[in-house]
């Protein structure tokens, strides 16, 4: 409220910062094994839009069948936003919402399969 509000008052809008991904909510002990996780933390990329931020930056959404149907395998998982770890997805966007306009650059850590990888992406405003 602090954040949003007085750009409200003094513009009339507010502008999200947008990174352009999906992700699971949670990761249940199911999703992790039919995945092949190393981590039990961490939003799981299922998605990630054409031309957003993070297609830009290349984040990986998963590419793989797996034993659930649906569910695709090989997608990064987020474990941190600028060095703050990521449990859940909800964390990612508490972060995003709180911390960041667009415009700015994020780090995000994943993991992709065994390796930690850094990727810096400049957030857009959300569409």
């Amino acid at each position: 409220v602090k954040r949003v509000v007085p750009v409200l008052i003094d513009t009339g809008r507010y502008d999200y910062p947008y990174l352009g991904i999906s992700s699971l909510p949670e990761l249940s002990l199911l999703v992790i094994e039919a995945l092949g996780l190393k981590s039990f933390n961490g939003a799981y990329v299922i998605g990630v839009v054409k031309g957003s931020p993070a297609d830009k930056a290349g984040v990986k959404a998963g590419d793989q069948p797996t034993s659930l149907q649906g569910l695709l395998a090989g997608g990064d998982l987020i474990t941190a936003i600028d060095g703050h770890a990521i449990k859940i997805f909800d964390d990612l966007l508490r972060y995003l919402i709180t911390h960041k306009s667009p415009g700015d650059t994020v780090t995000l850590t994943v993991l992709r399969g065994d390796q930690s990888v850094d990727i810096v992406i400049k957030l857009a405003k959300r569409p």
